[in-house]
């Protein structure tokens, strides 16, 4: 046998036995030499044989990386959703009391700016108290408190691009802003393409306006596939593309700066709108921030959406929506939706926002959750079944695992269930069954304690005794 091949081989062997895990690095060409004694020609040669199997891929200062396997996908075409009450139900049952929510996409908010945000907000209800007679009471009236949307404006512009303050929408968390968003861009019927797979939310929204998906084939370490969504627009008269980029929902990757331009190029090409989810893309590790598609954005089509609800606290419930072109419907559907959001809460959060108190809570909470997302890495490989597959991501507070392919998902929550654990099983991400053998966790609060730690053990348990090989 050739040595490269012998080489290629030798790698091979490893990446299936999972001792080189997907997502991660590769030993280095010069490496590769000197430890098996070959020319670099030879270890180059051996790694084109790697990519041209797709085990790994090059990647621009980083190396080769090992690719993940090659995930099932749907057909691509659009499809109704019907996923009714079951994410309600799930994520009800998960979260009762005595339940360790390990699938629920909730922050940690035991920090001090957390502390000092609801400080804020008492302080401002008790000047409110004590000025009753003087105070005339009145809804807080879309697009929203005007000091909040200066802050914020000022906020955006300091970090991520520009805006005015006459842009900003203020909406009731992310949630709301997307469903708005949708409802302005389309129509019953209508279909909007999404990351497969998807956070739920996103699909029920679809489902409650009448809405079609077209699920776009996505993966933890590439993410979404823009060569499907450009044969997708060729086919069907899509309406918008409806994505979370950074450090995704439930796939945690962050699209590349080269994909996002490619988006943005298609959504000019074929006159689509763009609905970006932006709510965890201030939670990167590295200190870089990816670059919004609303950032990369010359035509006003991209309706940005985000809140604080994932490095704050969900209990916020206060997002905005920088919706562009289709800023008039989004603010006529605000008012018709819900009239008003909180005037209490928008004060108290243009409060956090101003001088840099929140900048220096994302570097602490950042910090934390990297060495957390490492942690419960760590604890996975050694407990559960070696068939087990992550890609570590590099921001947020969500992991995706492919479990495997004879594990029901459905069956593995409802046996955690009854130990007390809460998991997200995979089938919620989609509008089908093919992420039966997945689930999501989240690792914002894993902090080693006896209990996570005997949860973790516990699923691996679990994981085995229901699998099949």
């Amino acid at each position: 046998m050739k040595r490269y091949l012998a080489l290629a081989k030798q790698l091979q062997q490893r990446i299936e036995l999972g001792e080189i895990h997907p997502g991660t690095r590769i030993p280095s060409i010069r490496a590769l030499s000197q430890q098996h004694n070959l020319s670099k020609n030879t270890v180059i040669r051996a790694l084109s044989e790697l990519e041209d199997q797709q085990l790994i891929e090059a990647r621009p200062r980083q190396g080769f990386i090992v690719c993940p396997p090659q995930q099932a996908t749907a057909e691509l075409a659009p499809r109704k959703v019907q996923l009714g009450a079951t994410a309600f139900s799930v994520l009800g049952d998960a979260n009762q009391p005595g339940k360790l929510a390990l699938g629920s996409a909730y922050p940690d908010a035991r920090w001090p700016t957390v502390s000092w945000y609801y400080q804020q907000q008492a302080r401002t209800a008790k000047r409110w108290a004590q000025q009753a007679y003087k105070r005339q009471s009145h809804y807080s009236t879309p697009p929203g408190d005007p000091d909040l949307r200066r802050v914020l404006a000022d906020y955006f512009n300091a970090t991520t691009f520009s805006c005015n303050s006459e842009e900003i929408v203020i909406t009731q968390g992310t949630q709301e802003a997307v469903s708005l968003c949708l409802h302005a861009v389309a129509e019953p019927g209508d279909i909007i393409a999404v990351e497969s797979p998807c956070y739920y939310g996103t699909l029920q929204c679809i489902e409650a306006l009448g809405l079609r998906v077209l699920e776009l084939p996505s993966d933890p370490l590439n993410g979404t596939n823009i060569n499907a969504l450009e044969n997708a627009l060729k086919q069907w008269p899509i309406k918008a593309v409806l994505t979370n980029p950074s450090f995704n929902n439930p796939l945690g990757f962050s699209l590349s700066l080269q994909n996002r331009q490619r988006l943005i190029q298609l959504a000019n090409q074929w006159d689509i709108a763009i609905i970006e989810d932006d709510v965890a893309g201030e939670l990167s590790y590295n200190n870089q921030r990816p670059s919004p598609l609303k950032a990369l954005d010359t035509e006003q089509r991209v309706l940005y959406c985000g809140s604080l609800s994932k490095t704050i606290d969900v209990d916020i419930r206060l997002g905005w929506v920088l919706p562009g072109r289709y800023y008039d419907p989004i603010n006529y559907y605000k008012f018709v939706t819900s009239i008003a959001c909180p005037a209490l809460t928008q004060q108290s959060i243009a409060e956090l926002l101003k001088g840099r108190r929140y900048r220096r809570h994302l570097k602490q909470i950042t910090t934390a959750y990297a060495e957390r997302c490492q942690h419960l890495t760590e604890d996975v490989y050694q407990h559960w079944p070696k068939e087990t597959i992550l890609i570590q991501p590099q921001g947020g507070i969500l992991q995706w695992f492919e479990l495997n392919k004879t594990v029901d998902s459905d069956q593995l929550f409802q046996s955690a269930l009854k130990q007390g654990i809460g998991i997200a099983p995979g089938n919620l991400f989609c509008a089908d069954q093919r992420f039966n053998h997945h689930i999501r966790l989240c690792f914002a609060h894993y902090t080693r304690t006896k209990e996570q730690l005997k949860a973790i053990v516990s699923l691996g348990e679990m994981i085995e005794n229901s699998a099949v090989y």
